[in-house]
């Protein structure tokens, strides 16, 4: 019977799916670059036990990180129970996650035209020709290979959204920084500007004084 306040043990989707929320969190305040949350979001879709998630979070402050020394972390949240998948997924979110698969498996049967063709002109054989139909069948009739070539999880689709959401995000704070900058540009001209004309009004009135003062000292 498995102990449930062991150091560690095995996670499924409801966990992968916080910790990806918790570094979505780490994101958003400026913790990680984008390279360094894509990597960790792969790590997460990886992870087998609880361990694995845990070390993600080692250099992190997350209040929600768990700890492999915890025993209290490794009880399910009452919010944990299920998934926070999104009800629907748009059509072309769907698309995107099989186009990874698709791609997976195109390159593979293309590959195997080449290899076919290669090996038909060194050996002189045309039943290397046979290769393609058959890695054709394996690939696309009998799906052979890893599930997601074939159809995505919702893991996979909620992760692909999460992404979206917060490149989309890094995209506007980078624009607001930008609009920010030049603001502050125009702000930096328009003082340089009043400067320059307080300059001007100073050196005519010095000359103007000089004037009145050389048209006393003549009379």
């Amino acid at each position: 019977m498995t102990n449930p306040y062991q150091p560690d043990y095995r996670i499924g989707d409801a966990e992968r799916t916080q910790a990806m929320d918790d570094l979505g969190v780490h994101f958003a305040a400026g913790r990680l670059s984008f390279e360094e949350y894509d990597e960790r979001l792969n790590q997460v879709t990886q992870a087998v036990t609880r361990s694995d998630i845990s070390l993600l979070f080692d250099d992190l402050p997350a209040a929600h990180a768990p700890k492999a020394n915890d025993p209290s972390a490794f009880l399910p949240a009452p919010s944990a129970q299920e998934p926070h998948f999104p009800d629907t997924y748009s059509p072309n979110e769907i698309d995107n996650a099989y186009s990874r698969g698709r791609n997976i498996r195109g390159g593979i049967l293309g590959l195997t035209g080449v290899a076919a063709i290669t090996l038909t002109g060194l050996t002189a054989s045309p039943v290397w020709v046979m290769l393609v139909p058959m890695v054709f069948i394996m690939l696309y009739v009998l799906k052979l290979g890893p599930e997601s070539w074939h159809a995505p999880s919702r893991l996979k689709l909620d992760r692909q959204r999460m992404k979206q959401a917060r490149l989309l995000q890094q995209q506007q704070v980078f624009a607001i920084e930008n609009q920010n900058a030049q603001q502050r540009a125009l702000a930096r001209a328009e003082r340089k500007r009043k400067q320059e004309e307080l300059n001007s009004i100073a050196t005519e009135l010095a000359t103007d004084a000089l004037k009145r003062f050389r048209g006393k000292k003549n009379s």
